[in-house]
């Protein structure tokens, strides 16, 4: 007989705590340096719990980009609903995404090590972000610019250049000015193609 309701309940909370908790080590120590037994210890559960839940690092690691990547599409979400213009609405997307992202990676301990491990483990999880992101910025965009027949490709364009903004800058003060050119110009592409 198959698990009961209130123990699938139990089951999704437990897995959601362990994904928080890898999370947390994964930022402070490095997705090389942490263990299924440092992310055990950090959930307190026990080791086999996580391994019940995920079968490998780089599992948990893609249930923690899933899940930050959720986070973050409902942070923006919810912040635009406070925003008026098209305009204020990028600016939200660029504050809580890429900037927001690069803050936090910057902040770890081994943060080169970080990307290139969620990179490589987590390409399809990031696809399909990217994917949703691009969903989310043509909804918006056509929501203001209704007669805009390039929505997708300047939702693509906008998603594109500011997750990739982050490439070469020296500190978030360069990346804010890049994200704040990326801004103008996509501005500046909606306002030709309608």
């Amino acid at each position: 007989m198959g698990a009961s309701f209130r123990q699938l309940i139990i089951m999704e909370k437990n897995t959601l705590h362990i994904v928080e908790a890898a999370l947390a080590m994964f930022s402070r120590y490095g997705f090389a340096k942490t263990t299924m037994s440092d992310i055990a210890a950090e959930a307190g559960v026990a080791r086999q719990t996580v391994y019940n839940a995920f079968s490998s690092k780089e599992d948990v690691l893609r249930a923690v980009v899933r899940h930050a990547g959720d986070r973050s599409l409902e942070e923006v979400r919810t912040a635009w609903k406070t925003c008026g213009s098209l305009e204020e609405k990028l600016e939200a997307f660029l504050n809580l995404v890429p900037l927001k992202w690069y803050e936090a990676v910057q902040s770890a301990p081994d943060w080169e090590e970080l990307m290139d491990g969620v990179h490589r483990a987590s390409k399809e999880e990031f696809k399909a972000l990217e994917e949703s992101w691009v969903e989310e910025l043509t909804r918006v965009i056509l929501k203001h610019r209704p007669d805009t027949a390039s929505a997708r490709e300047v939702a693509v364009f906008y998603y594109s250049s500011s997750k990739n903004a982050k490439y070469g800058v020296e500190d978030a003060e360069d990346l804010k000015a890049r994200l704040s050119t990326i801004q103008r110009a996509t501005l500046a592409l909606l306002n030709s193609s309608v």
